[in-house]
């Protein structure tokens, strides 16, 4: 499976490593005006057990900040995570079966994947192609250990003392939106991502490429795959990042007029190219260190 689209939609996974490198040193950017340090952190929002990346600097930033963004906080209740998810449900399903908008080879290979994974292939008939591909995607992920509880962003969030001010950067109308963009992506556009969902769940491990070079701080190779998203599948990356980022700026240049220290937790995906937040506070003014 294609990194920039393993772990999906709002879950965004880069994969993981396999040997940690000798130093953990994930990437960090410190954004600054006259009177404000804001530490840009690039995340992972899935991970299998083993990955060590905290580090005395992060953690440093961690206890000094006056206040810590996410691109989303964790409902504390189930009722909540439910009044979450519910308004984007609609743009998942489709109006025909699965069944019938993709070719008979490709939705009995959507039988199979759900088969083996355990997962009821008459909810998957219900989504439109792109959905049932993120929903496959990710179920393997998951089979095979990598996982949100273990995560950057839960496991940070989880870690704040109760009381610490936090602040999620999507805002509800964000994440519509980028649902609603998605649920664009007509049924050819969305065949072609459910087949190559399908390709990848052959395999029996993870892909451990891509997290030892952000383990390490190495961020070229992140950067590389978003060029490739940007080539191969531009209405995820449009949707994903570069009209999230865009969307997250007022409340990034708010956080630098009003407050003294800021960390903010986004997905390393988030951070690189010219589309990346450290290059759109940079254009802004602000005076931008890091990798």
């Amino acid at each position: 499976m294609r990194a920039w689209f393993v772990g999906g939609l709002l879950a965004f996974v880069l994969a993981a490593a396999d040997v940690a490198p000798a130093r953990a040193d994930p990437p960090i950017w410190r954004v600054r005006d006259a009177d404000t340090e804001m530490v840009l952190f690039g995340s992972i929002h899935t991970l299998p057990p083993g990955i060590e990346w905290r580090t005395a600097e992060l953690d440093a930033a961690l206890d000094g900040a006056d206040l810590v963004a996410f691109e989303i906080l964790t409902p504390e209740t189930e009722a909540e995570e439910l009044q979450m998810v519910l308004p984007y449900l609609r743009y998942l399903i489709a109006e025909e079966p699965l069944s019938e908008v993709v070719s008979a080879e490709t939705f009995a290979r959507v039988q199979a994947a759900a088969e083996r994974q355990g997962y009821p292939v008459q909810m998957l008939d219900m989504m439109k192609p792109w959905a049932a591909a993120l929903m496959l995607d990710m179920a393997a992920e998951e089979a095979l250990g990598r996982t949100g509880d273990l995560g950057v962003d839960t496991v940070l969030e989880t870690s704040l003392a109760a009381g610490r001010r936090k602040e999620a950067l999507d805002t509800d109308a964000l994440l519509l939106a980028s649902i609603k963009a998605l649920s664009e992506a007509g049924d050819v556009e969305g065949e072609e991502m459910l087949i190559e969902v399908l390709d990848g769940l052959d395999d029996d491990e993870l892909d451990l490429t891509l997290e030892h070079a952000w383990v390490a701080g190495d961020i070229k190779a992140i950067e590389a795959e978003m060029k490739d998203m940007k080539l191969e599948a531009p209405r995820l990356y449009q949707a994903l990042l570069v009209d999230r980022n865009h969307g997250w700026m007022p409340a990034l240049t708010r956080m630098m007029e009003t407050e003294g220290r800021v960390v903010v937790v986004a997905g390393a995906a988030h951070m690189v190219g010219d589309d990346g937040l450290p290059a759109l506070l940079r254009a802004a003014g602000y005076e931008v260190e890091g990798p």
